[in-house]
């Protein structure tokens, strides 16, 4: 990230909206786990009170564990979307490194151009031009730290 109130690179914002993703999912699963848990201990204490006979602590169990099932499967539900939206994001990610990649490589071959006096004296300012528009996208994507 550039300091000083600069506008973030798209690069790093599409990092920074990966790594807020995969943050989701961490919460998302910690939370599926802890309602499995909870779901678990219902089960246990739902047996043991078919047993003993108390219908009313057994239907308080049973609207609960309803309830805890209805939210593991909305979790399931969020973790499957958080999947695919991580999926997109890193797709996403190679592609903004790909193209880097090859705006780099075509700086560096402009560069050279100019540098070696391969380019004959009429289309300089051209070369020029467009060596400038390279390097405008390549701090678009990846910030004038790059």
């Amino acid at each position: 990230m550039q300091s000083g109130g600069q506008i973030q690179s798209e690069l790093a914002r599409a990092e920074a909206a990966f790594r807020e993703l995969q943050t989701k999912l961490d919460n998302i699963r910690s939370h599926l786990a802890e309602k499995k848990r909870e779901q678990e201990e219902l089960d246990g204490q739902r047996h043991t009170l078919e047993r003993t006979g108390d219908i009313n602590r057994l239907m308080a169990i049973k609207q609960r564990s309803i309830a805890v099932d209805k939210s593991i499967h909305e979790l399931k539900h969020n973790e499957v979307d958080c999947l695919q939206r991580i999926d997109s994001a890193r797709r996403y990610l190679d592609g903004l490194t790909d193209r880097l990649d090859k705006l780099r490589k075509e700086a560096a071959s402009l560069a050279e151009k100019i540098s070696t006096d391969q380019v004959p004296e009429d289309l300089l300012p051209q070369i020029k031009v467009s060596l400038r528009r390279v390097q405008m996208q390549i701090e678009s994507l990846a910030g004038a730290e790059s």
